[in-house]
């Protein structure tokens, strides 16, 4: 009997579950992993579109007040101080925030070297250059102590070729007592630029700072490998190694200093590669007179073993010493392939082995090329090993078809759409001139015109235009030096657009000037200064344009005035004054009369030789009527501070060349200059009107038309 229970009791059925479970299971681990990803994401910012010049405005307001509250709540935070600073420059290109920044961090803290570096940096990528001079002469004043402040001033210096500059900044720094490497600096800057002789008196200075051992080495490597030889020279480095041992027995330091050993053995390898092995060991031997008995007799007998092991006939010290370079450069190599210094000293070490196993050296050496897409030192080092590998090829082996294969192949490797190095083109092309009688000139005259195809688009290679005018020039090839110089001058305007401040175009087009002049074609000469002076009237969007301007005409003047095409000077100074007209040029006009001949002069210059130039009448009334013109014009067009300053150039020259009353003349001409008020929408405004002196009236003039007007009112009455 079934129970039957009441309705509120009554329990449902059980229900079966209708869906199905998932294939794939979330589990927490899945959970906390995802959410450990999502934290590793990096953060992106929200794009911010800036529209018109008030939400520029508003950003730069808002980005800076933020900058500033950060700095409010920490001045300490150093990095904050550079961030703002260089945000200015990046995106506002504000030097004057710039600046205000900087010198704001330096006084949280003058002592700061990455404020002081920065500052510096950013002055010179954007060629501010006297504004880095300024702030380096500060820095090392401040901080006299920083080497690295005085680096940096000295490599700007050295980097803008001021050689002096350079030298007068070592001799502030070396008088703070710096460092060895300083003095190192020094001397080798001075070696860099071939002053053997001031290279040679810093020896003496550094020696009386630091009297060591190293350093009488330094001297003596100084003269014994780095100054070219002559005949003073062995006398030279014998007397620096007397010097060093001298001076170090008078001071003791010889019982102490531990690069005695290294001193003496030196000289003896010097002497031994003088060829005077036995005056060699009898250096050696001299040790035991400066050292107790024992010592200097242990001593003596290491450093003979040394000095004989070295320089016996291929002795078994010799073969283990080569053997044992020879294996630390293999590893080495094998742990960076990339190493071409190694290489280079490698192969030199193997300079004494047969032909195809120096070969196999070579290729790989130059199997594995560098990465990068700039012209660092890697790529210097790398091209230069396949200079050597091709000159081996080409003169130790007299195989000329290797020695052409090797610089196919650089010139291929090479990208030169990035960068090029023009010596290889220069050297392909020279070795195909000398190795093909038949051809060398047309595939020389290949490679030199695909090198200028390939690099003009990126850079100005003069090198290559230089040697490759050179040869045609040799060869009496006028037509196609005068297409040289075209296509030059046509890359060197491109690359102007790009750097207005490289002013490349103008230096290729005086190069070319003084070409055509050693042809004797002064018309092309002409011609071309008049194609360059219409660059600057034309369009400038279509045409570029030879800069700088005032040394383009001023050139063109000369070149005019030498040629003594007096009357065409003074067509280009009317021209161009109709064009441009300013008082600095009426100046250059009224020097330029006043520099020539006369009409005698150049009468008497036809019938002799030679002719002594004085100011004649001539130029002097020419001058005068120029500074005359030039007043008046301004004076017409009321324009009274380019009249004063024809006026106070006029007034300069009465007063070398004129007498008291001319000079009182030309004062008299004087406009003054007189502050006015007028009305405008917003009250008053305050300008400068300037008052030329009345001139005295014509009176025959004015008689002649009281005479008219006289006779006119006769008949009107009659």
């Amino acid at each position: 009997m079934e129970l039957q229970l009441p309705p509120n009791l009554a329990t449902d059925a059980t229900q079966q579950p209708t869906g199905k479970a998932a294939e794939v299971q979330v589990s927490s681990a899945d959970i906390l992993l995802e959410a450990h990803q999502l934290k590793l994401t990096p953060f992106k910012a929200s794009k911010q579109t800036i529209q018109d010049l008030e939400e520029l405005h508003l950003f730069q307001q808002a980005k800076r007040r933020e900058y500033e509250q950060h700095l409010n709540k920490n001045r300490l935070n150093y990095g904050q101080w550079i961030r703002y600073a260089k945000w200015e420059i990046d995106h506002n290109h504000d030097f004057k925030r710039f600046r205000s920044i900087m010198e704001r961090a330096l006084q949280v803290n003058v002592q700061h070297i990455p404020f002081w570096v920065r500052y510096v940096e950013m002055e010179l990528l954007h060629r501010n250059v006297n504004h880095a001079r300024n702030l380096l002469d500060r820095a090392v004043t401040t901080l006299p102590y920083t080497d690295k402040l005085w680096y940096m001033y000295v490599q700007t210096e050295e980097a803008l070729s001021n050689y002096n500059s350079v030298r007068s900044l070592f001799e502030r720094w070396v008088s703070w007592k710096p460092a060895k490497p300083v003095w190192q600096s020094y001397i080798g800057f001075e070696r860099r630029y071939d002053e053997y002789d001031n290279a040679r008196a810093l020896f003496p200075r550094y020696l009386a700072e630091y009297r060591e051992g190293e350093t009488w080495l330094e001297w003596a490597e100084f003269e014994r490998l780095q100054v070219p030889l002559n005949e003073h020279l062995a006398a030279r480095i014998r007397g620096v190694f007397e010097s060093a041992l001298d001076s170090m027995a008078e001071d003791g330091s010889i019982y102490t200093d531990e690069s005695v050993d290294q001193l003496i053995l030196r000289w003896a390898a010097w002497e031994a590669s003088q060829g005077e092995v036995d005056r060699g060991k009898q250096i050696i031997s001299m040790i035991s007179e400066f050292l107790p008995l024992t010592e200097g007799e242990q001593r003596m007998s290491k450093l003979l073993f040394e000095f004989q092991s070295r320089y016996s006939d291929r002795s078994l010290a010799d073969r283990s010493a080569t053997m044992k370079r020879k294996a630390q450069r293999e590893l080495e190599l094998f742990k960076n392939p990339k190493d071409y210094s190694a290489w280079w000293d490698y192969i030199k070490l193997e300079g004494d082995l047969s032909v195809e196993t120096l070969r196999s050296l070579f290729e790989r050496s130059v199997s594995t090329h560098p990465e990068e897409q700039y012209k660092l030192l890697q790529w210097r080092r790398y091209v230069f090993l396949w200079i050597k590998f091709a000159l081996w090829e080409e003169f130790s082996n007299k195989d000329n078809e290797r020695a052409r294969k090797c610089w196919d192949n650089v010139i291929a490797i090479i990208p030169h759409k990035s960068f090029t190095f023009s010596k290889i083109w220069i050297m392909a092309a020279q070795f195909e001139i000398r190795n093909n009688e038949e051809s060398g000139l047309a595939v020389a005259r290949k490679l030199l015109g695909k090198a200028i195809g390939l690099t003009s688009n990126t850079t100005l290679k003069n090198k290559i235009f230089k040697f490759y005018i050179e040869l045609e020039t040799k060869l009496n090839e006028w037509q196609r030096v005068r297409s040289l110089y075209s296509k030059w001058i046509e890359v060197a305007l491109m690359i102007d657009s790009e750097n207005p401040e490289s002013h490349s175009a103008l230096k290729v087009l005086k190069d070319f000037v003084q070409k055509e002049l050693e042809f004797a074609e002064l018309d092309r000469c002409i011609a071309l200064y008049e194609m360059a002076l219409n660059t600057h009237t034309q369009s400038t969007e279509k045409l570029a344009q030879f800069n700088p301007y005032n040394e383009l005409f001023t050139s063109y003047i000369d070149l005019l005035k030498d040629e003594f095409l007096y009357d065409r000077a003074r067509d280009v100074f009317r021209r161009q004054i109709s064009e441009k007209s300013s008082p600095l040029l009426w100046i250059e006009f009224a020097n330029f009369e006043l520099s020539i001949l006369s009409p005698e002069q150049l009468e008497s210059l036809e019938n002799s030789d030679r002719v002594e130039f004085g100011l004649e009448d001539h130029q002097k009334n020419q001058t005068r009527a120029i500074f005359t013109e030039a007043a008046n014009h301004f004076k017409d067009l009321n324009e009274g501070a380019n009249c004063s300053t024809v006026l106070e150039a006029w007034k300069r020259y009465e007063e070398a060349h004129g007498d008291p009353e001319s000079v009182e003349k030309v004062q008299k001409r004087f406009p003054t200059a007189v502050t006015k008020r007028r009305p405008t929408e917003h009250g008053e405004e305050a300008y400068v009107e300037w008052v030329f002196p009345q001139e005295a009236p014509n009176i025959n003039k004015f008689l002649a038309n009281a005479k008219k007007w006289a006779s006119k009112a006769d008949s009107d009455g009659s």
